[in-house]
C-alpha cells in the first residue's frame, strides 16, 4: 500500500479504532468483548492498524491547567525559505520540551504548534529565541491564548448519533500533584498505552503506587480520557481548521450546541483571539466541508470565517517535557 492510499477498513476495523477513541488504554480483551471478536483476532487488527500506520499513536486528554499552565498556540506563514530550513524550523520545534504540539498546515498558513508555560513570561522567553533564530524565515504570525476546548469522539467513524461523553480542559482551579504524577503523565504522553508493568519499571516506583496514582490523575480530571492518533488520509479524511466571527453573538449557544452534536466536528476551541468560534473538523472531502459551511453560515450569522487544512502532526504530547 502506498504512503497515501486510502486503507480497506471493514465493519470490525471500524468498531476497533472507535473504542479506541473512546478509551485507548483499555485493553484489547476489553475490545474483544465490545465489538464481538477474540482477542487474538482484536491482537492481529491492532497491530496490523499500526503497522500500516492507520493508528500514529496513543495520547492522554491532559487538562494543563489544572497544573498550573497557559496553553499559547501560533500559527505562521513561512518567508523565503528552502526546504532544509524549513525542515530546521519544524525539528527545533518538535525539540523544545515545552512544545508539546507542532503541526503542518496549508493554504493560509505553513506550521503551526502550542506551548505550555506557567506565565506569560516564560512565553514571551520562548517567542524571543524563537524569533532570534529564525524571524527571517516566517511572517503572518497568528498567536493566542487557548482558555478552554471541547474534545469529542469521533462518532463518524461508525455513523454513531448517540451522545457520548467528551473530554474538556480549561478548568480555573489547579489541584495538588507531584513529581511521580508529572512523570507519570509524561510517560504516557508518549503512549498512552503503555502497561502499568513498563511505566513501573521506567520510574522504579511499584505497580500498585502508578496504578493508583493514574487512577488518581483520572478522578482529579487532570487526565481526561486516552485517545488514538489516527492517520486521516490513510482512512479517507481530511482535516480543516474553521475560524469564525460572528455577526450576531446571540447565536453562540446554538452554534455550540450544534457543534457539540456535530459528529464531524472533533473540537471546540475557545481562545483570547479575533475570532469568536473556532472549531476543527475531520471530514471525507473539502466539497463536504463546504456544505457544513454553508449550513453555519446560514443558521448561525456568521460574519466571516478562515478555513486552513492540517497536514499532519509532527508532534502530538499533551504536556511539556520538563
Amino acid at each position: 500500500m502506498t504512503n497515501n492510499a486510502v486503507a480497506k477498513l471493514d465493519l470490525k476495523d471500524r468498531k476497533i479504532l472507535y473504542e479506541l477513541d473512546k478509551n485507548a488504554r483499555q485493553s484489547n480483551s476489553e475490545i474483544a468483548k465490545k465489538v464481538r471478536l477474540n482477542k487474538n483476532t482484536v491482537n492481529y487488527k491492532v497491530n496490523r492498524l499500526l503497522a500500516e500506520g492507520i493508528i500514529n499513536g496513543f495520547y492522554p486528554v491532559i487538562d494543563v491547567s489544572k497544573l498550573g499552565y497557559f496553553s499559547f498556540r501560533a500559527y505562521l506563514k513561512f518567508f523565503k525559505t528552502t526546504p532544509e530550513k524549513e525542515e530546521e524550523i519544524i525539528n527545533w520545534l518538535k525539540g523544545h520540551k515545552s512544545v508539546g504540539v507542532v503541526t503542518k498546515l496549508e493554504t493560509i498558513y505553513d506550521f503551526g504548534f502550542m506551548i505550555w508555560v506557567k506565565n506569560i513570561y516564560e512565553f514571551d522567553d520562548f517567542w524571543m529565541e524563537f524569533k532570534k533564530r529564525f524571524r527571517k524565515y516566517f511572517w503572518k504570525e497568528n498567536v493566542c491564548i487557548f482558555s478552554k476546548a471541547w474534545h469529542f469522539k469521533r462518532k463518524y467513524l461508525l455513523d454513531e448519533r448517540k451522545e457520548e461523553p467528551f473530554e474538556f480542559f480549561g478548568e480555573k482551579k489547579i489541584v495538588e500533584y507531584d513529581e511521580l504524577d508529572f512523570r507519570i503523565l509524561q510517560l504516557l504522553c508518549r503512549n498512552a498505552r503503555m502497561p502499568l508493568v513498563e511505566i513501573s519499571e521506567k520510574l522504579n516506583a511499584p505497580q500498585r503506587t502508578v496504578a493508583f496514582r493514574i487512577k488518581q490523575l483520572e478522578q482529579k480530571k487532570i487526565i481526561q480520557g486516552y485517545r488514538v492518533h489516527i492517520n486521516l488520509e490513510k482512512i479517507g479524511y481530511e482535516y480543516y481548521k474553521v475560524n469564525m466571527i460572528l455577526d450576531d453573538f446571540d447565536k453562540y449557544e446554538s452554534l455550540m450546541t450544534f457543534a457539540m452534536n456535530h459528529p464531524n466536528i472533533i473540537y471546540i476551541d475557545r481562545t483570547l483571539s479575533e475570532f469568536d468560534f473556532e472549531i476543527d473538523v475531520e471530514i471525507k472531502s473539502r466539497q463536504e466541508l463546504l456544505k457544513l459551511l454553508a449550513e453555519i453560515k446560514a443558521r448561525f450569522d456568521v460574519r466571516d470565517m478562515e478555513t486552513f487544512t492540517f497536514k499532519e502532526y509532527v508532534k502530538l504530547e499533551l504536556l511539556p517535557q520538563t
